[in-house]
């Protein structure tokens, strides 16, 4: 049974990116050596590795499981065989897929359109047009499509799609949720590498150097019933700023109102109210509220919440832009949120990996990337077992099944999956 590898690799210091060049590109050529029967190695250069120090290389190797062949008894009851796996990769002009985050968020009208029209009129808003775009326009690989069910077998089965992208991937998700709603999507965006390799970002692919689209591999697995969520993410320094509020007026990625209020002064007012000032990054934390008692103020639950960066606003409008290629809808459920602790998070706890096999993605600071730190060429990394992963600050790739599958870029935020 041949075996494929997935590997991270982090680039030591991104100061002193042309000694290690040549290391770096000569990865995929290098890390088969060490294993036998090695199909496809794919990955990506990446801000940080699951390790004490943050450098290294995470490595993770896949070997399917016959069918035929029981799990071992010393293995977890949450362990899963796995049953095949399928490497794709899809280049940007193969995906045919446009530049939707680049170009497309909160830009539907023309400028000169916009300064001749009222927003508060009805006729401004039939000018803007919803952010997403059209499920169908993109291709996806044959190999991320749901499994065929095999004639008389009677394994349950269930699809992780763990992949690599470029900062471009926003529409191959949209396309992928269509075409494969039921499968769990977790992933990294590779990060920026214009100063060690002179490509965008650095991914590899069997053999080869890629510097756009997306990679990655599709499982299947034996279903296991009775087992909680495999999927999770955390905003552990993230903090609420007032209650839970709805939307009362949106257009695509722009709010007007917040209960009915203007929404740029009603973070204004609650800025007033504490001593943060405006300079400082906000949030929107987007989801539903917990269960609380009618006498306490209503808070988003941030264990099933998507957050996103509040990029602008006008106070005599009211209009917000919210960081997201996804169209908000009227009467979904935001709170404002912020950094109120140090943004250290996303490195890895050695003392909190889990036995089972975990993938661990987390969004870096782009200020505080590991380029800042030195590292002591004396010091001996040991091993870290049972954990793939990586750290980027162009964020990561989160999908539950049967739920919208998005790209999270907040600092510090942790994206944890287990096999």
């Amino acid at each position: 049974m041949k075996a494929g590898r997935m590997l991270n690799a982090d680039p030591h210091s991104k100061k002193n990116a042309n000694p290690e060049r040549s290391d770096l590109l000569a990865l995929p050529s290098k890390i088969p050596a060490h294993i036998t029967q090695s199909s496809v190695v794919l990955g990506a250069v990446v801000d940080r590795v699951p390790t004490h120090s943050g450098h290294g290389v995470s490595t993770l190797t896949l070997t399917p499981t016959p069918t035929n062949t029981s799990s071992p008894s010393s293995l977890p009851s949450s362990s899963r065989r796995l049953l095949s796996y399928q490497p794709f990769y899809l280049s940007g002009a193969e995906s045919r897929r446009k530049r939707l985050k680049e170009k497309s968020v909160g830009k539907w009208a023309r400028p000169q359109d916009i300064q001749e029209r009222n927003l508060d009129t009805a006729d401004a808003w039939s000018a803007f047009k919803s952010i997403s775009i059209g499920q169908n326009q993109v291709q996806v690989p044959q190999a991320v499509l749901p499994p065929s069910s095999g004639s008389g077998s009677e394994v349950k089965t269930e699809q992780d799609i763990l992949m690599i992208s470029d900062l471009e991937v926003h529409q191959f998700l949209e396309a992928l949720d269509t075409a494969n709603p039921a499968a769990t999507k977790i992933g990294l965006l590779a990060s920026s590498t214009p100063f060690i390799t002179g490509k965008p970002v650095t991914m590899f692919f069997d053999g080869q150097l890629v510097q756009d689209g997306v990679l990655g591999v599709s499982l299947v697995k034996e279903a296991v019933c009775n087992v909680e969520n495999r999927t999770s993410v955390e905003y552990p320094s993230m903090a609420p700023l007032g209650p839970a509020m709805q939307i009362t007026r949106c257009r695509g990625n722009i709010i007007l109102e917040l209960d009915e209020s203007n929404a740029t002064r009603l973070l204004l007012d609650r800025l007033q109210a504490t001593t943060l000032t405006k300079d400082k990054e906000y949030f929107l934390a987007t989801g539903e509220p917990r269960d609380s008692d009618q006498d306490q103020d209503a808070n988003i639950d941030m264990t099933q919440a998507k957050v996103y960066k509040i990029t602008g606003g006008d106070p005599s409008k009211g209009n917000m832009a919210v960081d997201t290629v996804h169209d908000l809808k009227v009467g979904q459920w935001v709170q404002f949120i912020h950094h109120d602790q140090a943004q250290d998070h996303g490195h890895f706890d050695v003392a909190t990996r889990d036995r089972n096999g975990l993938l661990r993605f987390t969004a870096t600071d782009p200020n505080r990337t590991i380029e800042e730190q030195e590292q002591d060429g004396q010091y001996q990394e040991e091993p870290v077992h049972n954990v793939f992963g990586g750290s980027s600050e162009n964020g990561f790739i989160v999908g539950q099944p049967h739920s919208e599958a998005w790209v999270c870029v907040v600092a510090d935020s942790i994206a944890k999956h287990t096999l």
